[in-house]
């Protein structure tokens, strides 16, 4: 029997498979999207993702993106620890947008997480809530009741429901952006217990969220040049290991998605 005519059953039983050569680098984005607050993370995915884009505002900012077309925003927040929403809402949307995926009815093309620093602080809290034995402490101040998380045991399970939000929002074969604030690093060399000492390269603020970095195919900073314009660094160097699989661009280019893609897609 020809090889291609057994490649063919093979790939028949073995269901969900794909061809390399039948996909592209862009037919769906997985962008984790990093900067200092100001550099046009938020208005760079507004002005210029796919359209139509589901936009979940964490940060409590959708000001900052009024105005833009086949923008749908949505803005999910904590108002206090002890009765968390935000979570619970998000995991139930997810939901739904599976259920549309299922019908073949998503009409999104594009999916913001914006951004992940306030996303996890509302994964913490719903971890706290349901699995009171890692809150170490409560404390009232003034109205307000406060939960500190207890030992590693939040750390780990907030990186788990991360990781979990993210792999159902890759199933759902669209592209998805999840923005990270920045800090230079810590010298964990030269610092004391007194003085804390800080390198000049870049890291995810706070950074124990640096292991959901490699579940993106795309790592680009966000910055502001000498003369006012937002830039975007799609390559590594000394100070941000940025990566793309974007090809025929530059360096860094001005933050701009879909001139990115119109490169890319130049023979």
């Amino acid at each position: 029997m020809p090889e291609n005519k057994l490649l063919e059953q093979a790939l028949q039983q073995l269901k969900g498979c794909l061809k390399s050569e039948e996909i592209t680098h862009i037919d769906r984005l997985k962008v984790a999207l990093c900067g200092d607050t100001g550099t046009g993370k938020s208005c760079l995915i507004a002005r210029t993702a796919r359209k139509p884009l589901l936009h979940y505002d964490f940060d409590d900012r959708r000001e900052s993106i009024a105005g833009m077309t086949e923008v749908i925003i949505k803005t999910l927040v904590d108002k206090n620890d002890e009765t968390p929403t935000a979570w619970n809402i998000l995991e139930s949307d997810i939901g739904t947008l599976e259920y549309l995926k299922s019908k073949n009815e998503l009409p999104f093309k594009s999916l913001a997480f914006d951004s992940c620093t306030f996303l996890r602080k509302y994964a913490e809290h719903q971890f706290m809530h349901d699995c009171t034995s890692s809150s170490r402490n409560k404390f009232k101040v003034g109205m307000t009741n406060y939960i500190i998380p207890k030992d590693w045991d939040a750390v780990t399970g907030v990186q788990k429901m991360l990781d979990g939000i993210l792999n159902r929002a890759f199933a759902l074969d669209v592209d998805v952006y999840m923005t990270f604030h920045t800090r230079n690093e810590k010298d964990n060399v030269r610092s004391t217990k007194t003085d804390t000492v800080y390198k000049d390269n870049l890291t995810i603020d706070p950074p124990n969220l640096k292991v959901l970095l490699p579940k993106f195919n795309d790592k680009w900073r966000t910055f502001v040049d000498t003369d006012g314009k937002f830039k975007v660094q799609l390559h590594a160097n000394w100070q941000f290991a940025a990566a793309s699989v974007l090809k025929n661009i530059e360096d860094v280019e001005i933050a701009d998605i879909q001139k990115l893609l119109e490169k890319h897609n130049k023979v």
